[in-house]
């Protein structure tokens, strides 16, 4: 009996554990129905779900569930052809439009991440002009440097002068800055010849003469040698470029140039006479400028 009573429980608990697989295939095959949109009766949910339309009928809740899907599926309002064709190609602009959005945003993440990877090369490259623009600034004034050095070391070596204490404190007491081209010019001559020129520069700022460009003034006055004109006579030198005062005679002779005493003529930047041209078809009664740009207009001096 005991045996009895054990296979008749064996055999209730698989009728109801098939019993209850059974309602979850219909439920699962009333879901997909539903998520499909498709017609709910017996015959599409017994063939959705895998079970006979008589066991459907023979369980009142499923019966029941099923009658009432069918009732409120059949009520609903059955569109036009061709609003459900319109509404088919919509859904299927939706999918396209969704499909291509996720493919722009798949590009767009790539094109990110190409960007980026090219920002960061373009930073190691600035960073590595900075440094070569650094590398490269230090090296010239190294170069400057040990030029102006070796420079320095020929003018020495040639027994030719140098910036001595009493020429720096002459530039000192003249406010003329001290710039590397009037040092070299000052170290290529002798100390004595330095000096006379930076007398005659003093001499033409007592004469009340305009140096627009003292520096560049001593530059050309050491080159050529000037001197004081008091000292001219004595040794037949000219603090004026060579040729100026015979052509500047003859010139204002023949009415070129406005007479105006030699020793008051003004100056340019680099200590060379500016003289006064007569322009009588002009409004202004002169024209000043170099006396080089002068004689080239009417060189009175020409052939001698």
């Amino acid at each position: 009996m005991a045996k009895v009573k054990r296979n008749i429980e064996g055999l209730a608990l698989n009728a109801q554990k098939k019993r209850k697989e059974a309602f979850e295939k219909v439920e699962k095959g009333i879901q997909e129905l539903l998520r499909e949109q498709r017609v709910i009766n017996f015959n599409t949910v017994a063939e959705a779900s895998d079970v006979s339309k008589a066991w459907l009928y023979k369980e009142p809740e499923v019966r029941e569930r099923i009658e009432f899907l069918r009732e409120k599926n059949s009520k609903k309002k059955k569109l036009p052809p061709k609003q459900r064709a319109s509404d088919a190609s919509k859904d299927a602009i939706i999918r396209t439009v969704r499909e291509r959005s996720k493919k722009i945003d798949a590009e767009n993440r790539e094109l990110r991440k190409q960007a980026e990877v090219l920002y960061g090369k373009l930073r190691e490259l600035n960073l590595e002009i900075q440094r070569l623009t650094a590398e490269n600034q230090k090296l010239k004034t190294e170069l400057w440097k040990r030029g102006e050095k070796e420079e320095r070391t020929f003018y020495q070596k040639s027994g030719e002068g140098c910036v001595t204490d009493k020429i720096q404190s002459e530039l000192e007491i003249l406010a003329i800055k001290l710039s590397s081209t009037l040092r070299r010019k000052i170290e290529s001559k002798p100390e004595e010849i330095v000096m006379k020129a930076i007398e005659a520069f003093k001499q033409n700022l007592e004469d009340g003469i305009e140096i627009h460009n003292p520096g560049g003034w001593l530059v050309k006055g050491i080159e050529d040698e000037w001197v004081k004109n008091e000292t001219l006579q004595g040794e037949g030198k000219s603090p004026y470029p060579k040729g100026f005062e015979k052509w500047y005679r003859e010139a204002v002779e023949l009415g070129f140039l406005v007479d105006i005493p030699i020793q008051h003529l003004n100056l340019d930047g680099y200590g060379q006479p500016k003289v006064k041209v007569n322009k009588p078809d002009r409004f202004a009664p002169y024209t000043e400028m170099g006396w080089k740009e002068a004689k080239e207009m009417n060189p009175p001096s020409q052939g001698s």
